[in-house]
Formats: structure tokens, C-alpha cells, sequence
């Protein structure tokens, strides 16, 4: 015996001589490999095993009682995975006794990751007294019956699948899982084992294979589709380990984790992530747009005060009709992407530009039928009222868009939508499509929710008091959409016309990080006869504005720096009656919220006229 283990410790201490200071241990303790191979073992551990020149593997023949082995692959995986596990077992030694022990298992890390596994072994004269409670049966005379109980009791589903690729036995609590019952699938064959595993069925038998023939001690395997009846499917992590009688692998053991909820989980979380991400990425789009269409814009209205040939003149004008057209169609997508009035506050707005910003949401994916030749949507519209209404508008546009899809989804390949908006004693608001005369099947029933929230539309509606009508024939489908009194706004909103007030020998700093855009506001004002300041920094802003208060300041939101918010504030703490203007293409969660330190808010793009009208009309107002 001597002479083995000093062969061994040759071999070993010249290859791993940081492992000596265990021999000094009277426990045994080993060095175990990732791949299961004992790297070192001390003395006291060959002397436990009497090993002599036989190699130590963690495959099945090692010398633990089978019921104790899957509790050591457990271990053993949990180590591998940088967690720090102990587990108890009986092992059969030379002589024919019967020891209990107790394992200590360590990760061992090299540059970060767990490299091998420090095994350290506690023999245990009283299993009593040791940490593991749950092993009082006598293992010898009741193998059979902890066999039973552990099919019984245990919480998660198992299976036992023979050397036939087989399921010879299963637990109770399978049934719960799957929907099949123990009695079914051992009897009545009610589901095989390719049944069972869906789709991973290949991939479940290869590593039951390499089970069954000593290959590997045990596996797991994440995420398989489990088939259940009435073809739900869960999906669930295995754990599986082999069965051995009289020093034979007969059988391959299957522990199922359900993960079917987590996993649903996962799925929701990252596509809301990508969402979000989609979301982000398009609001920073809409942003640059806004940027561009508002040097566009502003361009072109300036070209058009010093222009004087009539065909340059209708060219400039064009360019300010397709760039106010684009612009109108940005502040759409804005609207609805953005999180603006998710608070409630009501606002009041003509309900014809509400329903005309839904038609040109819409009409976005009707414009993915026309390009996929599924659909063919045409919109006609028929307003006999020109009434405010005053509630939760950007609510009220997410309804009237999903009435438009939903009853767009009773067109099977072409057709007509008619939006009619009419008051007589109510206001009321029709979207009605005729079905197709020529389908040769009747339309599948479009669920009736909110695209925008995944809520039942009437539930969404009744936020804000809408009430919502379906009628269906079989020629046509059409929502109803009937509008409360109250929330008619019986206030004339049209802006009235305010004398131009001039903006002369003014002291104006314009604080902006985009250079066309710096220039054109720069001859703007310049051009007016006013002292103006160009700066793209929120901080520089600031130091120039203590050397020389200025009367206005017209700042953008996102600017180096400090925001243009914030910047307003400081302004307003430096001189009070300064007149605060804060541009963005950013749809600001709720303007109003900063009234007391911005005068004005202007979402780009603008017009320069209408910068001009609002800034003369607050003048005019302080002055009056």
C-alpha cells in the first residue's frame, strides 16, 4: 500500500505540489477535475478507498449507493457553478460496511472561473449526528421502499426510462405537469417517450444513451419542450442521472424542473426591452428629423420674404408644404410613442384633427398591406361637425386608432373604411367597412382591444366616459363611438389674430447646437435690428448672461451642458422678467409643468412666423 501511494504522490506532487498541505489532514480530500477526474487525492483518502493503482472516476461503478449518487451530481453541478454544496452518503467499502460520510464541496477558481472541485470527506460513526436528517432508513433492507416514497412525494415531475428507451415508471406529481396520468402513460401507453419530448426527443434519447452506457454520470439539459395533453407546451430543465442494480445500469432517471413561467417571463421581458430599444431608437430618429425638417422650414420661409420671381416663389412654397406635411407626420408618431398626458390631464383640441391624426396612424399600416398585396384600405371621410372636445386627447387618438384596425380587420382583401363624425342630439363618431362580397371565407373575428395598452377598447373607453357600439351584419361591421356632453368644449379655440407687435433693439441670446439652425435664427432676429448672441453650450450661456442680461433668451432642450430647463431656471434666478423660449424635437413628458420658468414652449419644427406671433403676443401682454 506504501509503495502504491508513493507511486501516486509522485505522479501528483510533481505536477500539483500546492496540493501537500492536505496530507497533514486526517479526512480524506481530492482534487476533482470539471470533467470528473480525480487530479489529486491525499493519503488518507487512497488509504479510505484502498484504491492501490486503480484510477478514481465519478462514473457509475464509484463505490456511493446509488440512491446517493444523484445527490452528488447535484452537488458537483452546483460546484461547478461556483457554489459551495454539501450532501451526505453511504459508501460500500472493501470490507463490506456500510459507511455514512459526509462530502464538503468548494469551487476552486483560476482567473475568475471555477477551475476544479475541493472534496473534503467526513466519516460519520453516528448518522444521527449528522447534518443530513433525511437519511434515517436503512438503506440495505429499504431500498425498494424509499424508492416508492421517492416517486410519491417528491414535488417535481419524474420519469424512469428503461435501457428500451421505455418510461417504466413515473411520480404523482407528473400528472399536475402534463395533464397524463401515471396509469395512463405506464398502461395504456398514452404518451411515448418521443411524445413527451416534442421537438428535443433526439436530443432527450442521444444523452440518455450516453447514460445507459457509463459515459457520463449525469447531464442536464435547459429549456426542452415538454408536450402535454391536449397539446399544451411546457418547457422545463432535466436532470438526469443513471440508475444502477447489482453493478448494472438498467435505467435512466428524468427530473423535470418547470421553468414554463419563467420562461414566459424572459420572453416578455426582452420584448419589452426591444420594444424600449425600437422606441428609444425611433424617438432619437424623429428627433434629428425634426432638426432637419425645421432647417428646411425656416429656410425656406426666410428665402421667401426676399424672393420676388413667381417661379422660385411656388418652388419655395412647395418645399414648405412637403415640409410641413413631414412635420405633421412626425408630431403623429411623436404623439403616440411618447408618454405625454399618461397622467390624464385633459386637454382640448378640435375632435376632427384628433380623428385625422388616427386615420394617418392607420393609414402607416395600411401602407404594410399595399407593400405585402394583402389588403387593399381606403379611407373616406364624412365630417359634419367642427366640435372641440376637452378630455384626454392622446387617449382618445389610441381608441380611435384601434377602432380603425379593428374594423379594418373585417376587410379581407379590399375595401372602404367611412368615418362619419355627426351631432344631432349626441356626438358621434362611425367607423363602418362593408365585408367583401367575393371572399370565399368568412372573416376571422379580430379580438377588441386597444393596440396600444392590449386592453379591451369599451374598458379603455370608459377612462374617459366614450361610450362604445358594435353592429355587425353580414354585408357590413361598424363601431360606434358616442361622446359624453361634458367633454364638449363649447370655447371657441381658434387663435385669435394678434397685432404684430416689432421685435426691435432687443437683446437676444440664442443658445443652439445645431449651426444651420444657429444661422437662420441668427438672421432672423438680426435682420429685425437686435443685438443677438449665438452659443451651443447651456454653461457659457449662463457666464455671458451675468456679464450682460439679456431681455430674451431662446434656448433648445438638449444642449451641452445643462438642459434647456434647467438653464430657463437659472436665467429666471439671475433676472426674473427675462422672456424664456425653450425649443425641442423631444416630446416633453408635460410642458406645463415648467411654466414658471418657461415663458414659451415650441416644439420643433416651427414656423418662423409663429415664433415671431407667440413671442409678440407675450411681450404685448407683460407690456399691457
Amino acid at each position: 500500500m506504501d509503495v502504491d501511494y508513493k507511486k501516486k504522490m509522485d505522479e501528483q506532487l510533481s505536477s500539483a505540489s500546492e496540493y501537500a498541505i492536505f496530507e497533514s489532514l486526517k479526512h480524506p480530500v481530492s482534487i476533482i477535475s470539471k470533467d470528473s477526474q480525480i487530479l489529486y487525492g491525499n493519503r488518507a483518502y487512497y488509504e479510505f478507498f484502498q484504491t492501490g493503482d486503480k484510477d478514481i472516476r465519478l462514473d457509475w461503478e464509484h463505490p456511493f449507493f446509488p440512491e446517493y449518487r444523484k445527490r452528488i451530481a447535484q452537488s458537483y453541478l452546483a460546484a461547478l457553478h461556483g457554489t459551495e454544496k454539501r450532501c451526505f452518503a453511504i459508501v460500500n467499502s472493501p470490507s463490506g460496511n456500510h459507511l455514512p460520510v459526509e462530502i464538503y464541496l468548494f469551487p476552486m477558481f483560476s482567473g475568475g472561473a471555477v477551475s476544479s472541485i475541493l472534496s473534503l470527506m467526513i466519516i460519520v460513526d453516528d448518522r444521527l449526528l449528522s447534518f443530513d436528517r433525511s437519511t434515517l432508513s436503512i438503506i440495505s433492507e429499504e431500498n425498494f421502499q424509499y424508492d416508492n416514497l421517492h416517486f410519491e412525494f417528491s414535488p417535481m415531475p419524474i420519469v424512469r426510462v428503461s435501457d428500451e428507451m421505455q418510461i417504466v415508471k413515473c411520480s404523482h406529481s407528473l400528472e399536475g405537469f402534463i395533464g397524463y396520468s401515471a396509469d395512463e402513460i405506464l398502461n395504456e401507453k398514452a404518451i411515448t417517450l418521443d411524445g413527451l419530448f416534442s421537438s428535443d426527443s433526439d436530443k432527450v434519447k442521444k444523452a440518455i444513451g450516453n447514460l445507459l452506457t457509463g459515459e457520463t454520470t449525469f447531464r442536464r439539459i435547459g429549456e426542452v419542450k415538454i408536450a402535454g395533453r391536449d397539446g399544451e407546451i411546457k418547457i422545463a430543465n432535466l436532470t438526469m442521472y443513471p440508475i444502477v442494480e447489482d453493478k448494472e445500469i438498467t435505467a435512466v432517471e428524468i427530473i423535470m424542473e418547470d421553468i414554463t413561467k419563467i420562461k414566459e417571463l424572459k420572453d416578455k421581458i426582452n420584448a419589452v426591452n426591444r420594444i424600449r430599444l425600437l422606441t428609444d431608437i425611433t424617438k432619437g430618429f424623429l428627433h434629428s428629423l425634426n432638426n432637419t425638417i425645421n432647417v428646411l422650414l425656416s429656410k425656406t420661409q426666410l428665402l421667401l420674404q426676399i424672393t420676388e420671381k413667381d417661379s422660385v416663389i411656388e418652388g419655395i412654397q412647395m418645399m414648405e408644404e412637403s415640409a410641413l406635411e413631414i412635420a405633421s407626420q412626425v408630431k403623429r408618431v411623436q404623439n403616440f410613442i411618447g408618454s405625454a398626458q399618461e397622467t390624464g390631464e385633459e386637454m382640448a383640441e378640435p375632435l376632427v384633427e384628433i380623428v385625422e391624426d388616427a386615420i394617418e396612424f392607420s393609414k402607416m399600416q395600411f401602407k404594410v398591406y399595399d407593400f405585402d398585396n394583402t389588403k387593399s384600405i381606403r379611407v373616406d371621410k364624412k365630417y359634419f361637425s367642427s366640435v372641440y372636445v376637452s378630455t384626454n386627447t392622446r387617449l382618445l387618438r389610441e381608441i380611435i386608432t384601434s377602432i380603425i384596425l379593428k374594423v379594418s380587420a373585417s376587410i379581407q382583401k379590399s375595401g372602404t373604411i367611412v368615418i362619419t363624425l355627426r351631432q344631432n342630439h349626441d356626438l358621434h363618431l362611425t367607423v363602418e367597412a362593408e365585408k367583401d362580397k367575393a371572399a370565399a371565407l368568412p372573416p376571422a373575428a379580430p379580438f377588441f382591444v386597444n393596440i396600444f395598452s392590449g386592453i379591451d377598447i369599451r374598458q379603455v373607453a370608459e377612462i374617459i366616459n366614450l361610450k362604445i357600439l358594435e353592429e355587425e351584419s353580414p354585408e357590413s361591421y361598424a363601431i360606434k363611438a358616442i361622446f359624453p356632453s361634458r367633454m364638449l368644449s363649447d370655447r371657441d379655440k381658434r387663435e385669435s389674430e394678434t397685432p404684430e407687435y416689432k421685435l426691435r433693439d432687443l437683446d437676444i441670446i440664442i443658445v443652439e447646437d445645431e449651426i444651420p439652425l444657429q444661422k437662420i435664427l441668427f438672421e432672423l432676429f438680426d435682420k429685425m435690428g437686435n443685438r443677438v448672441f449665438i452659443c451651443d453650450d447651456g454653461r457659457k450661456a449662463i457666464e455671458e448672461f451675468k456679464m450682460r442680461p439679456y431681455d430674451i433668451v431662446i434656448t433648445d432642450y438638449g444642449i451641452p451642458g445643462i438642459t434647456g430647463i434647467e438653464l430657463s431656471a437659472r436665467i429666471k434666478e439671475i433676472k426674473e422678467d427675462t422672456l424664456t423660449i425653450l425649443l425641442s424635437g423631444w416630446m416633453l413628458d408635460n410642458p406645463k409643468a415648467y411654466r414658471n420658468v418657461v415663458d414659451l414652449f415650441l416644439p420643433k419644427p416651427f414656423k418662423l412666423d409663429v415664433l415671431l406671433k407667440k413671442i409678440s403676443k407675450i411681450i404685448s401682454e407683460k407690456r399691457k
